[in-house]
């Protein structure tokens, strides 16, 4: 009888205020979630570029050291070379970027080169190129 009677038109159409709150629960949790993927996206990217800018940093200075015709064993790692460097090897950046040159047990006129970029994260970050290099 009490259904009858609502079908008839008799009730009142519409959302309850529980049926609202339990919508806008649903929307919040939803937005939330999205958040928190998009600041993982963020720091992904962050990071990729900072590995991106020190692999670009290592290639460059072992490309300027395979240039030279006498390479002379030198260690500067890890407190000499460049310190606080930008992604265009100028001053005033985040980066380090130290070289090794040694004496290679492959042959008599070769030099083993190794170039490590590092920077400042959580934990420290660093990458490490190693090449052979003929020299007179």
């Amino acid at each position: 009888m009490v259904l009858r009677f609502m079908a008839q038109g008799g009730g009142e159409s519409g959302y309850t205020f529980n049926e609202v709150l339990i919508a806008m629960n649903v929307i919040a949790i939803g937005i939330l979630g999205y958040s928190a993927g998009t600041i993982n996206v963020i720091r992904g990217n962050s990071a990729s570029r900072d590995y991106t800018v020190a692999v670009n940093l290592a290639q460059d200075k072992l490309e300027q050291l395979k240039a030279q015709t006498n390479l002379v064993n030198t260690n500067n790692c890890p407190t000499a070379g460049d310190r606080d460097i930008a992604a265009t090897g100028e001053p005033g950046g985040v980066y380090n970027r130290c070289w090794v040159i040694s004496d290679s047990s492959l042959g008599a006129n070769l030099k083993q080169v190794t170039v490590t970029a590092s920077w400042p994260g959580e934990p420290n970050r660093e990458i490490v190129l190693t090449t052979l290099v003929y020299s007179e």
